[in-house]
């Protein structure tokens, strides 16, 4: 039974609508019924996905009766969508291949662009490594359109698999699927993953590597911030139940061990695998080709060399996770040069901050820009110098439900180069000249400034009894994210209980973060340090949270995850009269 709404003091906690159940906060915040959300369709229809299949079958069968090769080319992206999806492509191709003896008949290369030296997507000069054959673009290609009418022009046959907005004009592709690009397919929330592995499932029979790569297709899918409803919900489920059986290619095995990770929950893929498959592509210029590898790396267990090919398996794995902490350390410095950069620059009152860092990395400038969109409540564009020297390149990430692409890209579409991206993200290229003329531009665009809501919002206020029956509910519902955001519960007089004499404690390497040893569960406040000893370290608080359990050693540790706190009210009072009994004490 949960709580009636009353007035808080001290902060404004208000509750978001009138949902009294988590099924109903579910159903609003997905816009589907229960029915609906718990039962979706595992395979709707995606348009022209048979014929792509087809198409790639009667071109391989059509090389083999010529008695010729086939030179097979994925062309994927840097991201991790981008190398999930070229992994389950090539594993998927190489099985086909082998089971229908065709092997000798085709040559299969994966070929990622390398983000500094080319940027994004298929180009002419990818186009120019192929004399003929046949390239598959997977979470790209809609809007290559002069490198692929290039490719036609060379007698170059090219299927797309793609999951982005197109612009007017349709590349002369042989095949097309991407769901944004007609009104037949039933599901329109892949991601190039997503769509990768439903070819993949058209291809080949084999169920054990199948199984393999719909892990891949989870990853990519929480990883990509694409919506976890229909489909995909049900992808990233049967993904998390593979993975958690141990289920996976040998490379992903191997990164999950040497991460030490335990039960796995979407949140490790978005949060923690997910981000350790970025920091290549983001770091180093042609890095996102040893992430491919190693997730689609996959040993014999009977090969004479099978203790050799581990060990290296292991040591990628190590790289690819050290990369990811350099990652994190270049990303600080550059936030931390953000408001600097904002007062330098003069955009404080901008609706949309175009922000110009000639020391950012270009791999880093899309989570910089996501950052300080969160920060700032506001689309965020980060400039950097492109390494060539001759022009910027940016990364943008929007806030709310501005359409970064629609409303603050198309309108100013002269002044770039190129430009690609979709409602939440968006990249672009633009001559160092342009850049005030753009940043003018959109400060003309009739875009709303969001102001921070003064009230404080949750779904559901809860007893301190109620808390362990959510964990069995929340399981039920996840995997929560993009599309079906964890709901958020309110506490009141929530009591600290002292653990070896103390209430509280602080962590994090800075010391910033605490964690507050509160009951059934501790709850941890990331940055939070600080606001909680500034009000005196009370010792009964109100708390708007989310629950979240850690696995370690085999064992579960349930947490409640603050997102705001005070003192309660009667902890406020008795707070008041210990200082005025302690003034009056100093003052005798």
């Amino acid at each position: 039974t949960l709580c009636p709404e009353r007035k808080i003091s001290m902060k404004e906690y208000t509750k978001r609508d009138s949902c009294m159940t988590m099924e109903e906060v579910i159903e609003r915040n997905t816009g589907m019924s229960l029915k609906a959300f718990l039962t979706p369709q595992p395979n709707p229809y995606i348009h022209n996905m048979d014929r792509a299949v087809e198409f790639f079958k009667k071109k391989v069968n059509d090389a083999a009766e010529e008695k010729e090769i086939l030179q097979i080319k994925i062309v994927g992206d840097y991201d991790a969508d981008g190398m999930n999806a070229s992994a389950i492509l090539y594993d998927a191709i190489i099985s086909y291949l082998k089971a229908n003896s065709l092997a000798e008949y085709a040559e299969v290369s994966v070929r990622l662009p390398r983000r500094y030296s080319e940027g994004y997507g298929l180009s002419k000069k990818i186009i120019d490594e192929s004399e003929s054959g046949l390239i598959i673009t997977v979470d790209n290609g809609i809007a290559a359109i002069d490198a692929i009418k290039k490719a036609k022009d060379k007698g170059i046959d090219v299927i797309i698999l793609d999951h982005h907005l197109s612009g007017e004009e349709l590349p002369c592709a042989d095949i097309i699927v991407d769901p944004h690009c007609e009104g037949m397919s039933t599901f329109k929330h892949y991601c190039g993953a997503g769509l990768a592995y439903r070819f993949a499932e058209m291809l080949i029979t084999n169920k054990d590597l199948l199984d393999k790569l719909l892990v891949l297709a989870g990853i990519a899918t929480v990883a990509d911030v694409v919506p976890l409803i229909g489909a995909n919900r049900y992808l990233v489920r049967q993904s998390l139940k593979l993975i958690n059986r141990g289920i996976a290619t040998s490379g992903v095995l191997a990164l999950v061990r040497k991460m030490r990770l335990e039960k796995i929950t979407a949140e490790d893929y978005g949060y923690k695998i997910g981000p350790v498959c970025n920091a290549s592509g983001r770091l180093l210029d042609d890095g996102a080709m040893d992430i491919f590898h190693l997730l689609s790396q996959e040993l014999d267990v009977f090969a004479l060399d099978y203790d050799e090919q581990l060990l290296k398996l292991h040591a990628l794995a190590d790289t690819v996770i050290e990369r990811n902490v350099d990652r994190r350390r270049i990303t600080e410095e550059a936030l931390e040069r953000s408001d600097a950069l904002i007062s330098q620059q003069c955009l404080a009152d901008d609706a949309v901050y175009i922000i110009y860092d000639t020391q950012v990395s270009e791999g880093v400038m899309g989570i910089v820009a996501g950052k300080l969109a969160e920060k700032y409540m506001r689309p965020v564009i980060v400039f950097a110098h492109a390494q060539d020297g001759e022009k910027l390149k940016g990364s943008g990430r929007t806030y709310g439900n501005i359409h970064l692409k629609n409303q603050v890209l198309d309108p100013c579409k002269e002044y770039f180069f190129a430009y690609g991206g979709h409602a939440g993200a968006a990249g672009m290229t633009i001559p160092e000249k342009n850049l005030m003329l753009f940043r003018n531009k959109v400060r003309k665009l009739d875009i709303p400034v969001l102001y921070r809501e003064k009230r404080i919002l949750y779904d559901l206020e809860v007893t301190k009894e109620e808390i362990p029956e959510l964990y069995e509910k929340m399981e039920f519902f996840a995997p929560f994210g993009e599309g079906n955001p964890e709901p958020v519960f309110f506490i009141r007089n929530l009591e600290l209980s002292p653990v070896r004499g103390k209430f509280y404690e602080q962590n994090g390497s800075d010391g910033k973060s605490i964690k507050l040893f509160t009951m059934p569960y501790p709850s941890s406040g990331y940055q939070m340090a600080a606001e909680y000893l500034l009000m005196d370290a009370p010792k009964k608080i109100d708390m708007t949270f989310e629950v979240y359990t850690i696995y370690s050693h085999g064992k579960e540790h349930r947490r409640l995850r603050m997102l705001d706190f005070c003192a309660s009210k009667n902890a406020e009072t008795e707070t008041s009269f210990k200082k005025e009994l302690s003034a009056m004490l100093n003052f005798m």
